[in-house]
């Protein structure tokens, strides 16, 4: 976003000094005015389709981010299915952690391999 705003500045400092340029060239008072208004034309028609080329890229990117904190909020919330082997293992973590007691140990253990 900041280099487009940067490009943006730059063609618009380009655009205007070759107004000027072109301005301060012309013969007469009246192509003066003539040449002021074409590049002012000019110029503010590139810099309007360069904002509008900028915000449609902001609305872009926010919706692929609110996509993205959708799917991880989605994925996030869904429960891994765990294995039995991994389900065991971690009964084994807490047991041996002291989280747990052995019968309560030896009951999940049991009612693990029960749902196989």
């Amino acid at each position: 976003m900041k280099r487009t705003a940067h490009r943006a500045g730059a063609l618009l400092v380009a655009l205007t000094a070759s107004v000027l340029l072109m301005t301060s060239y012309s013969p007469s008072a009246a192509a003066n005015h003539s040449g002021a208004f074409i590049g002012g034309m000019l110029v503010g028609h590139l810099v309007t389709g360069a904002v509008s080329r900028d915000k449609q890229r902001t609305a872009d990117a926010n919706q692929m981010a609110a996509q993205q904190n959708a799917a991880y909020q989605q994925q996030a919330a869904a429960p891994a299915a765990q294995t039995p082997e991994q389900r065991i293992q971690q009964l084994d973590k807490l047991a041996a952690g002291g989280y747990i007691t052995p019968a309560e140990y030896k009951a999940k253990k049991q009612a693990i391999i029960d749902s196989m």
